[in-house]
């Protein structure tokens, strides 16, 4: 191979993705499916329940400190059997402690 059949190539590689990319961008524009598309904006429908998963209160979400609990959980089974990674358990016991309200008096 010489340097005219690289430069064919890459000029071949260059016209088929400019022809391309437009003829993408155009025919994907038409379909658009708008009942698996989230509503952004707007109120929630009625009696649906939503969760702000960026509020930086997240650590006082239920869902994230029941998750937290699953996994400090498994954390400890797994020193209790093995005897690794103990200290991360207790660390993240003394997190949920501090974190978790339902464990508080």
């Amino acid at each position: 191979m010489n340097k005219r059949d690289v430069g064919i190539g890459v000029c071949a590689v260059l016209v088929g993705a400019s022809i391309a990319l437009p003829l993408g961008v155009m025919l994907g524009a038409g379909k658009t499916d708008t009942s698996t598309a989230p509503s952004h904006g707007g109120s929630p429908k009625t009696g649906a329940t939503t969760r702000a998963i960026y509020s930086p209160k997240v650590l006082s979400d239920p869902a994230f400190l029941a998750q937290q609990r699953r996994g400090v959980a498994a954390l400890e089974e797994h020193c209790h059997a093995t005897g690794k990674m103990c200290a991360e358990a207790r660390a993240a016991r003394k997190w949920l402690t501090k974190n978790d309200d339902s464990t508080k008096p």
